[in-house]
Formats: C-alpha cells, structure tokens, sequence
C-alpha cells in the first residue's frame, strides 16, 4: 500500500520526518517496505509574462512571443497554443531545464524564427490532463517565481506491508487512525456534509439484491446535472503521487476515497440503466458482459453481478462494465458503496484472471460499515468538482446489520504474558487511542470491537494491541515468564528426527518438494484407474491454477528434483524426503494425511574418481540401503520380491514386512526406464517409500546391550532353485525354523531367472551364518544343519540346490 505523506497530513498532525515515521510505524506493527522522496516537479517552472504576441510569418497556428521572466532579459518564444495573447500571465521553462517526463528543453528554431523556451500547459507541467491551450494563470507573484511556490508540493511515498488480515490498513484514513495512535493525536475525518441548496427531493434509486449472502450490503447515491471534465490539479498530484493515471473528475474521486478510505466505489450512467433499476443477482447460464478494458467476458452463473433490468452492467468486486460507463457525455450517475462476500469475489478474480484494487480490498473483508461513509464522501467530492445536484434519497439494502461485538480481556492475563504491571486505567486508554471502546475493572476489561479491526478475536490479540502502542523495547525484561513449559516430544517426532539423524550418516541430502503435484505424475508412474492414488484432493481455492492438486505420492516431485540436478550435471544422487501426502476419502470427510519417507539413489556406487570408472549401483544397494535403516531403527522385518508397483522393475523390487506387526514397511526397486524418459543423461534410479506409521508400529524399543562374540562365524552361500511364484518370506522362515540354534542370521544377496534354468523357476543366492557362544563350529557341525534345512526346503516346498 502506497501511503503519500501529504495525504496522510489531512487525517493527522505528523510533524515528523517520512524517514522516523516509518521507523515508527514498522516497530508499532506496520512493516514499511520503503520511502521514495517526490521533490516538487514544478520547480523547472518560473512566472512569465507575455510583453508581446504576434502570428508567426510561415505558420498559421503559431504565435511568436515576447516573455519576461524577471531576470531582466526578454525572451523569443514560439507558442503553438490558441489561447496565448499579450499580456497573459503564464508558466515558462527555460532552455536546460527538464520536463516531467524527462524531456531536456533547448533552444531551436522552428519555421526560421528562434524559440528560447517553452510556454507550457497543464499537462506539460503534470498538473492535469488539459492540453489544448496553455495554462493562464491569475497570481500577483513577482516575475522568475518558480511555480513550486504556487503549485504542488514535495513529497514522500511510503511503501507499507499490509497483512491479510489488516484491510483496515488500505486506505489513507486506515494508516492514519495508526498515527494517531502512535502518537497519541487526534484522527481528523474529512467532513461529508452537503448543503441544502445543492440537493434535491427525489425517489430513492431502486436496488433488489436476489443474493443477499453474496452482497449483504448495497448503497445507491443519485446525482444529476453534473459535468464531466479534468480533476483539478490537487487531486491529479494525488493519485500520481501513488501510481493512479487520472482520467475524470468522477471517476477520479472514487480511485480518490477508494485510497482514502479503503472502501471501493463504482459509478454507473444512469442513462444507461435498463429499467431504472439495480438488480443484484448471479449470472445467468451463457450470460457475457464487456468489461471497462473493453474485453468480453463469459460469466459462470457462479458469478455475483451487477445488472439492471436487462443484463449484467458489471462484475460485482471486481470491474465495471462498458456498457454503463460515466463518459464525457454524462449528465446523471448512480453511485454504488457495497459490501460483497470475499470468497464469491475471489473465486470470480481467479477464473476471469482480473485483479484490481477492488477485488483486492474485497478479498480482504473490506469493513461493511465504512460503505455508507465512503458513499457520502464522494457525493461530496463529486458535487465540488463535477456541481449538479445530490438527491436527498438514499438506498441502504443491509438486510442483516452486523451485530456488536465484544470481547474481554482479563488484566492479569495481560501481566502473566507481557510481565507488564499497569492499571486498568491504562490499559483502557491505551486501548482508546486505537478506537477501541473499553471498560471494565481489575477482573475483566469489556472491549467494543468496531468493524473495520476484523482481526480481533481473541483476548490475546487485545493484549498484542496494548504491547505494540506500550512499545515492544518497553516491556520490562525481569518480570517477563522465564520458566516456559514445552509439550513433550510425540513418538512420531522422535521417529522423524530418529530417521533423520541416520539418513543424513548415510550420505543423504533431504530435499523438500510442493505439496502439489501435476496429475500426469500419475500417468507417468502408470498407476491402475482405481489406484487410490488417483483420486486427487483439489484445492477449491488454489492461489494458481496449476496448483490444485495435492500430491497422493512423493514420487514425481523427487523425480523433478533430480531432473533438475542431473541437467545441471550433479548425476551422483543420494536424497530423502519425509513429508505427508493426501489421499481423497469419500464424501465430505478430510483426507487422509499420512506421512511417507521417500529415498532416491541415482548415479555410481562411490564418487567418480580420476584413476578408475566408478561401479555402477547394483540392484541389491536399495535393499542393502533399506536393511541398514530398518536395523538402525531396531525394526526386524522380512523381504519378499513381490511388489506390485507398476513402476518398479519387477521381479527385482521389494517389499519390507514388520515381522512384529505383519504390516507393509515399504517398498522399492529399480525404477522403469519409462520412469526416466525425460532426464536426459539419466539411465538408472532406485527408490524406495516407507509408510511412517507402520513403521512406528513396529519399533521393538530402545536399543540394548550385547556382548561381542567370543569365537568366530562359519558362513556357507547356497544357490537354491525354486518355483517362480515363491517368496522369499515364505523360504526366510523355513530356513529359520529348520536352522537350529546356531543360525545367526541369514541374506538374500541375489535373485536370477532366465537362460541355464528351467522355465519357470528362479534362483536365490543366500547366505547363512553360523556361531556358537560355546566354542568354535566345525565344518561337520555345519553341514549337518545345512543337510537339515535343505531337506526341510525340498520336502515342504520342492526347493532343491542348483548344480
């Protein structure tokens, strides 16, 4: 929000300088972003006088000038206006000097005669928009005054950081009433009274609001007899000052008390009102209106508009329409000062791909009470700058008045959080200076909350009023609460950072993706139509249109991060995400939200290294990778090659099951080729997801002591021949139970189906060890278990040793 400093002048007394108002501004709350200095333009300008005026001899439409500027000097000046003549008072600049716009003037000859100035108009000067003739003024300055001393004034623009939840802070007015109480001053209003002489007996103008939860409020103003023409130049400076182009006297006061106020303000040409009536209502189905960019907008019957008896003349909240435009030719307007609901016009903003200072305001909850002000405001200012005459008759349609509210605040609350020991009396004059009606005693402090502060809600924010008016550097340190209480950790926090800590031993960097996610990320991952997966969560307000989706996998947003490391030539990955997805549950329930841990390795098995090629990941490393983690959390588990994701290489991805909880761990593999299509320079990836609750699930405890064992292992690898449907679950549990007591652990380190075996079956690599606490095995003590768990293999489920 863009504050001028003159402007801000008219509301209260600020003596201090833009830079220490800032300052102050920024510690009460107000986060000023900058201040830009605007010296006095008009300071190029010098008082001149015409002393003679004669037609120049080649050109009909140019006049030759004597002009006196008080140095003493009579100047040559070529002048192209109709109304110059001699005598007439003017504004000159001289050669070397600059025009607004940046434009250098020099001394030049134009058809032959020379021309050592300019003799300027309003908008030359960048006093308004009047260019057909050049400004005549009426001053008894001395001859060489520069114009600065009669028109405009220096001044600075402060640049203020308005939160979502302060519109109040939109508006001039807004900032002012902050001042105020800053500085503990007086808030002047400007006044909006009107005279008898210029109104007149009239009927109200007719408005039906058919929508009333989309416009709770809607006030029409009526004038007549006005006339359409520049603003003066007061105005103009104003919205220029803040970025406005001016355009009209009408329409410039509604962008002038939309800024001073924070209250949006439309005009309609009564003339072209169908009916003679307002009608507030939703579009109707195939309904368009052209709106004041002249675009053609196609409305949804969602749409809140503006319409008269026959069609829509604007888009409610958000643009006027075309068709009632105030032009030149205006004689009679209608004056709107609504309040409209701020999801409708947002929800309208979004889809038409409008945003404008309305909407903005609208979207923010702009303060419903302030309509009727605003409204009075205009009438006033129009009435001053376009005459005719105001009608007496108003329409407020406020169906449902907004009730008071208030709201407590308890003093000794207020000492336990600030550690500030003040009097009731205080309190409530600190909370007086912000417009906030108060009264009450030791027990309890009633607080009136006027409309325009909708972020009070709660006691707490009536006690962050009365710290940042007593100053936040003011607040004593000594009697502040030093013995603050903190929840203890849950069990999925320790999880988290348990996770964490081992990951980040491992050599993994986290990353950390959009919640959203692209739709086609499914497609790519090949997902069936009835994957739950595929039934996304849509955001009903998105802040972009390609963010609306929430994500139901980690997968395409790893895959984006590591699309953008390998094109930017970091292939050797190693990266970790924990974060939630969202899966869609039927009807109007919430999502589900759990939290998934998603692993990607990319590249070679070490760094690259000048002397040699570095290996190539293996498909065993994601297992390895997945057993380390598991075992460091202390969760046993059991491995099977049946994941059926369907973009995992399969026979070789796995899954991991909780031998506590029987539950799904995780699962993972080689991704599919088709899976990396689009990272050029990419040729392999493994990944693997665990489902954080179940892992949790099926934590064992904490860690315990185990002595080292005193006398060594005997490892034998076996080549077992299986039928391709079994798992490696079912054969790890045989093996265990037929092991006897010295099977210390065993591994699969490797699977293989193809040429040298039989057709339909698969082989298993696993190694077994051995280990007693009594002493050192023997090779004979070893082969018979191992005769033993290969009889109990073939007899239960036909596994034989592959020759």
């Amino acid at each position: 929000m863009l504050i001028s400093l003159n402007w801000l002048r008219d509301y209260v007394d600020v003596p201090e300088s833009a830079e220490k108002l800032a300052g102050d501004l920024t510690m009460l709350g107000l986060n000023v972003e900058g201040v830009e200095h605007r010296p006095n333009p008009l300071s190029e300008f010098v008082v001149g006088k015409v002393l003679e005026c004669e037609k120049h001899p080649d050109a009909e439409k140019l006049s030759v000038c004597k002009v006196d500027v008080g140095d003493g000097e009579v100047r040559n000046i070529v002048c192209g206006a109709p109304n110059v003549r001699t005598g007439l008072t003017v504004s000159v600049i001289l050669p070397g000097k600059h025009l607004p716009d940046g434009m250098k003037i020099k001394k030049t000859k134009l058809r032959g005669v020379k021309s050592e100035g300019m003799i300027c108009s309003e908008i030359e000067m960048g006093l308004g928009t009047a260019a057909a003739g050049i400004l005549e003024m009426d001053t008894d300055k001395p001859l060489g005054t520069p114009l600065s001393e009669l028109y405009g004034r220096e001044d600075w623009i402060i640049d203020v950081e308005v939160t979502p939840n302060r519109p109040d802070q939109l508006g001039h007015i807004g900032v002012a009433r902050e001042v105020a109480a800053l500085y503990n001053r007086k808030l002047k209003l400007p006044s909006v009274q009107l005279s008898e002489d210029v109104q007149y007996d009239g009927e109200a103008f007719p408005v039906e609001i058919e929508d009333a939860q989309g416009c709770p409020r809607y006030i029409a103003r009526c004038m007549k007899d006005i006339k359409i023409g520049p603003s003066p130049s007061w105005i103009c400076e104003r919205l220029e000052a803040i970025g406005l182009r001016p355009i009209n006297n009408v329409v410039d006061v509604t962008n002038y008390v939309l800024h001073e106020t924070g209250q949006p303000l439309h005009a309609f040409d009564a003339t072209n009102l169908a009916g003679g009536k307002i009608v507030v209502r939703r579009a109707r189905p195939g309904e368009k209106t052209q709106t004041l960019d002249e675009a053609e907008v196609e409305l949804r019957e969602e749409d809140l508009v503006i319409a008269d008896a026959e069609r829509a003349v604007a888009i409610a909240g958000v643009m006027g329409g075309l068709n009632s435009e105030v032009e030149a030719g205006t004689t009679d307007l209608v004056l709107e000062s609504a309040f409209f609901d701020p999801s409708s016009v947002r929800k309208t903003r979004k889809i038409h791909d409008y945003s404008t200072d309305a909407s903005y305001r609208f979207e923010r909850n702009a303060d419903i009470e302030m309509a009727d002000f605003a409204s009075q405001r205009a009438m006033a200012l129009m009435q001053e700058l376009a005459g005719g005459l105001v009608s007496k008759q108003v329409t407020d349609a406020y169906p449902a008045p907004r009730p008071e509210k208030t709201l407590g605040l308890r003093p000794a609350k207020l000492r336990t959080l600030l550690g500030l020991d003040l009097p009731v009396s205080e309190i409530i004059a600190l909370l007086k200076r912000f417009d906030l009606p108060a009264h009450g005693d030791e027990q309890e402090i009633t607080v009136t909350i006027p409309s325009f502060r909708r972020d009070l809600d709660l006691e707490v924010d009536l006690i962050e009023e009365v710290a940042r008016l007593y100053g936040y550097n003011e607040l004593p340190m000594e009697n502040r609460v030093s013995n603050l209480l903190y929840s203890a950790k849950s069990e999925d926090e320790k999880l988290t950072e348990e996770l964490h800590r081992v990951l980040t031993s491992l050599g993994f960097t986290e990353v950390m993706t959009s919640s959203f996610m692209d739709p086609r990320g499914l497609d790519l991952m090949k997902l069936e139509s009835d994957d739950p997966r595929r039934n996304l969560v849509t955001v009903r307000n998105p802040l972009v249109s390609f963010n609306e989706k929430m994500r139901s996998s980690l997968l395409p947003g790893m895959l984006d991060v590591m699309k953008v490391n390998v094109h930017r030539g970091e292939d050797q990955l190693r990266i970790y995400q924990i974060a939630r997805v969202y899966l869609s549950r039927d009807g109007d329930k919430l999502p589900q939200e759990p939290t998934r841990l998603s692993i990607l390795l990319a590249g070679s098995r070490n760094p690259q290294h000048w002397s040699s090629n570095p290996p190539e990941l293996e498909e065993g490393d994601m297992a390895g990778l997945a057993g380390a983690i598991l075992g460091a959390l202390r969760i046993p588990f059991d491995m099977d090659y049946s994941s059926d994701e369907p973009f995992l290489n399969s026979p070789r991805s796995i899954r991991f099951i909780a031998k506590k909880t029987g539950e799904l761990l995780g699962q993972g593999g080689p991704l599919k080729g088709s899976m990396l299509e689009d990272i050029k320079g990419a040729s392999s990836a493994q990944v693997v997801e665990f489902h954080l609750e179940n892992l949790g699930a099926a934590l064992t405890g904490h860690a315990g002591y185990k002595a080292l064992p005193a006398f060594p292992a005997l490892k034998r690898d076996l080549a077992l021949l299986l039928h391709v449907d079994l798992q490696w679950g079912e054969l790890s549990e045989l093996v265990q139970k037929n092991g006897g007591k010295w099977l210390e652990s065993q591994a699969l380190f490797d699977v293989y189906s193809g040429d040298g075996i039989p057709e339909g079956t698969k082989s298993y690599a696993i190694r077994l060890k051995f280990r007693s606490n009594d002493g050192t095995l023997t090779d004979q003590q070893v082969d018979k278990q191992i005769a033993r768990i290969l009889k109990a293999l073939n007899e239960s489920l036909n596994v034989i040793l592959r020759s």
